[in-house]
């Protein structure tokens, strides 16, 4: 049983970039849109180190952010866990047990982080090689998923039952600062159904995270 309470989310402060920049985000948006109270807390690079020395030497193994930390004081680490833990106690977001939904949501999921791992290497962290990634990178990561979205009778990848994928898709494209016209036909429907959930909506507004 995960205490869903109160989350503290814990993620870094990159300085020059937006704070929904980042895998934080993912967590942030499945929190907003389940309607979970959270608090999002940031560190600076410099003052990680500390932090992170501190939270392995009272236990806690990963040594790494995106950490969710619950009302009892549990933490967990990694992106993807975590959303998926977070669904499971939900019961929502990750099929409903459905062995074969879930598999194609950890499938997505898993595609989504292997695209932002070309993102941070080939843009963000390499703002020479933007250009580059945009003509080689972004269209393969584009087309493989839109053809995962085409399984279902969206508008998500699951059909009418939105997933934590969903949210990691959305995440990326937003990260990228792709438009609408930039994407496929299955991935415009993805982005103009989450950006009129009544939970994110105004939120998205407010981070400026719109896609147009």
């Amino acid at each position: 049983m995960v205490d869903l309470s109160h989350i503290k989310l814990h993620y870094f402060d990159f300085g020059n970039v937006p704070t929904d920049c980042g895998r934080g985000e993912n967590i942030k948006l499945l929190l907003e849109d389940a309607q979970i109270p959270h608090d999002y807390l940031f560190y600076k690079w410099e003052d990680w180190p500390t932090m992170r020395d501190e939270w392995i030497k009272n236990g806690f193994t990963g040594g790494c952010l995106p950490v969710i930390e619950t009302a009892d004081g549990k933490k967990y680490s990694c992106t993807t866990p975590i959303v998926r833990l977070i669904s499971k106690q939900l019961g929502q977001y990750y099929g409903h047990g459905d062995i074969e939904k879930e598999y194609l949501v950890d499938t997505v999921a898993s595609f989504t982080n292997d695209w932002y791992d070309r993102f941070a290497r080939r843009s963000w962290l390499r703002p020479d090689l933007r250009e580059v990634h945009l003509k080689e990178d972004v269209p393969l990561h584009l087309n493989r998923l839109n053809r995962y979205y085409a399984f279902n009778d969206g508008p998500y990848l699951l059909g009418s039952e939105i997933s934590f994928a969903d949210f990691q898709v959305y995440h990326m494209i937003t990260d990228e600062k792709l438009k609408l016209i930039d994407l496929p036909s299955h991935l415009i429907t993805l982005v103009k159904a989450i950006q009129e959930r009544p939970h994110l909506k105004d939120y998205l507004v407010k981070r400026e995270s719109v896609v147009h």
